[in-house]
């Protein structure tokens, strides 16, 4: 890429980073054979905890080794492996009692998840609504290693990591510390790895993506399974369209971390962003789409306002409830407001028929919607309306 190019992409990552207060980010650019990396705060190669972004490395593990029309042994036989790789298995996101640091750091913790996961509670049967779900990914971890004859964290580097040709990526700690709401002391527990444990860095995760587009068999990872908010999910990986152009990846959120992963396969270009702030994902959003603009043309097109009756806004206030927490919805003039935590108001205009977008504060820009009577989603994640 040329000098202007690089110069371009430095200035953003500057900007976005000032912009939300991140301490380090570390952002890259892959097209074709063309690389450019960028950083603030830290070296390119700064290995940041990625979070989320594991997921799509459990589903490379889960699409060599699993039949993904399998049964999985331990949810009804309508769930298979597919339904805990797309997040339709209908099952909620965490066990009862999600502090996985219980169950120690041995071979056998993520065993231990494993055999919690029938008490977790199923909101809704199989392909009904797209909800987040990790215990599907801590499943097909699990599933995965055990075919295989290795712990996951071996299946995951013979098969996927030491494949892709990956140097800085592992389960160890990050090199930074993560700043922000929600900082976790310590490890990322061993029982939750397949969801979300690895530590990694931009030239991994740019060369991971090219990998990934690499294998003819990873476009099985972008068949559309389900439909969580604003778009689309296959394995592994979320799916939009930008400028007409279909665009996959993932974002992990974790312990004052955020990271970003994108590839956009009719182009042959990947994104890889990392941050060590809590608020690092708003600053990630705005290099996604610096990435679009120079790679697509365009990008991301804003949502419109969608007028909805102050009827039709009754119809969604009550409060919410989920293994997450509770929140209140209450109709306001022109959208909702979402009180968490007691106190914390977020105003959301409508943006869809049964889709909002908070307006204000450190959560703006993000979606929830109500996709059946009775349940909302927030944060991706289900929750049933108990008042």
């Amino acid at each position: 890429m040329n000098r202007s190019f690089s110069s371009h992409f430095a200035s953003h990552c500057e900007a976005a980073a000032l912009a939300w207060n991140v301490p380090a980010l570390a952002a890259g650019i892959a097209v074709g054979g063309r690389v450019e990396t960028a950083s603030v705060g830290c070296d390119a190669s700064t290995v940041f905890r990625i979070a989320s972004v594991t997921k799509p490395f459990t589903a490379s593990l889960a699409l060599g080794t699993l039949d993904l029309e399998a049964q999985t042994g331990i949810w009804p036989t309508d769930v298979r492996i597919r339904h805990l790789l797309s997040h339709t298995s209908g099952f909620d996101c965490e066990l009862r009692e999600p502090d996985l640091t219980r169950l120690g750091d041995g071979d056998e913790a993520l065993a231990g998840a494993i055999a919690e996961l029938p008490r977790v509670r199923r909101w809704l049967g199989v392909e009904q609504v797209w909800s987040y779900a990790n215990t599907g990914y801590w499943l097909a971890g699990f599933l995965a290693a055990t075919a295989v004859g290795a712990t996951y964290e071996d299946a995951l580097v013979e098969r996927v990591i030491a494949r892709a040709g990956l140097e800085s990526t592992s389960f160890g700690p990050a090199e930074i510390p993560g700043t922000g709401d929600g900082v976790v002391e310590g490890d990322y527990p061993r029982a939750r790895r397949p969801s979300g444990g690895l530590s990694s860095n931009v030239p991994d995760l740019l060369q991971f993506g090219r990998w990934h587009l690499a294998q003819p068999e990873a476009a099985r990872m972008r068949i559309v399974l389900g439909r969580p908010i604003g778009g689309v999910y296959g394995l592994g990986l979320a799916g939009e369209r930008v400028g007409g152009v279909e665009v996959w990846g993932h974002g992990g959120s974790w312990g004052g971390y955020q990271s970003s992963f994108l590839v956009v396969p009719d182009m042959d270009a990947v994104f890889a962003g990392l941050t060590n702030s809590s608020l690092g994902g708003k600053a990630l959003r705005e290099l996604e789409d610096v990435f679009f603009e120079l790679v697509l043309g365009e990008r991301r097109a804003p949502r419109e306002a969608f007028d909805l009756s102050p009827e039709e806004l009754d119809a969604f206030g009550g409060s919410y409830a989920n293994s997450d927490g509770w929140c209140e919805v209450t109709p306001a003039v022109n959208g909702l407001v979402v009180t968490v935590d007691d106190d914390v108001e977020l105003p959301a205009r409508a943006i869809a028929e049964t889709t909002f977008e908070i307006t204000e504060g450190d959560f703006i820009g993000d979606r929830f919607d109500f996709p059946l009577e009775g349940f909302a989603r927030f944060g991706g994640r289900l929750a049933e309306r108990v008042a």
